[in-house]
């Protein structure tokens, strides 16, 4: 089992839910068993957006109508993988809903003056413990670089984040890191476009701190040594249930309930 090249925030994020997870989509490429329908708007969401200032910095004029085709297009690439998990949603309203947040994500973030999609970075990481540099560096992807070198991350999510959703997120930890090391911009800022009925916007503005460097550094150095050691043991709790791997983890494991007297 060969480690990928790089390490991500996906990776490290992965390794702090669940190390067996990890191993099992890393180390294994295990199949996925599931789609989760979260991850599926998320993704047309993000690959609306990403067209639609694509064209624009190529000089065409995207219309709204061609995003909401390009996010079909990604929502089917999913449909056409493993089962989707729908819980309350039936198929036509989930289209419909990620129609109307297409509409509202362009609507709201359509004229950000953005200079470049995917701006793609590499993060040498280092022990603070010893100072060494970790054989593995850090493989990441800013959604967006503007013209005035600030940094954009789109997000989509049930709920507004929280305080603690934040300070506790390896991803943007290690983006605000990445940007302060690299001196590639001095401010992150965050677009969460959060998946109510009536879809809305809300904005964090985010700089790096050497608090936030050093709990990444700390974070990110206590994952790899433990990916290195091999340690990938389960972690059981709430998320085994909408885990797309929990067949191949818990295998013939069933749980047996006592009839009632």
């Amino acid at each position: 089992m060969a480690l990928p090249e790089h390490t991500s925030a996906s990776q490290l994020t992965t390794y702090a839910s669940c190390p067996r997870k990890y191993e099992l989509r890393y180390l294994e490429g295990a199949e996925r068993e599931s789609t989760a329908v979260g991850l599926m708007l998320g993704s047309a969401v993000h690959a609306s957006l990403g067209w639609w200032h694509e064209r624009r910095n190529h000089g065409a004029a995207p219309s709204v109508a061609e995003a909401v085709q390009v996010a079909e297009a990604d929502m089917q690439a999913s449909l056409d993988g493993p089962p989707v998990e729908w819980g309350r949603w039936t198929e036509g309203d989930f289209r419909a809903h990620t129609e109307a947040m297409v509409r509202f994500a362009i609507d709201t973030l359509g004229d950000m003056p953005v200079r470049a999609s995917e701006v793609r970075f590499t993060l040498p990481l280092v022990d603070p413990t010893t100072g060494r540099t970790l054989p593995r560096a850090l493989l990441g992807y800013y959604d967006f670089v503007l013209r005035d070198h600030r940094v954009v991350e789109l997000k989509t999510s049930r709920a507004e984040y929280t305080d603690t959703t934040v300070r506790t997120s390896i991803q943007l930890a290690a983006y605000l890191t990445a940007m302060d090391e690299q001196h590639s911009a001095s401010r992150l800022e965050l677009e969460v476009v959060v998946k109510t009925k009536t879809p809305r916007l809300q904005r964090i503005s985010l700089v790096p701190t050497p608090e936030i460097k050093r709990w990444f550094w700390q974070t990110a150095a206590a994952i790899e040594r433990a990916i290195a050691a091999g340690h990938f043991p389960p972690s059981p709790g709430f998320g085994c249930a909408s885990c797309e791997y929990r067949r191949q983890c818990l295998g013939s494991a069933q749980v047996v309930y006592a009839q009632a007297a």
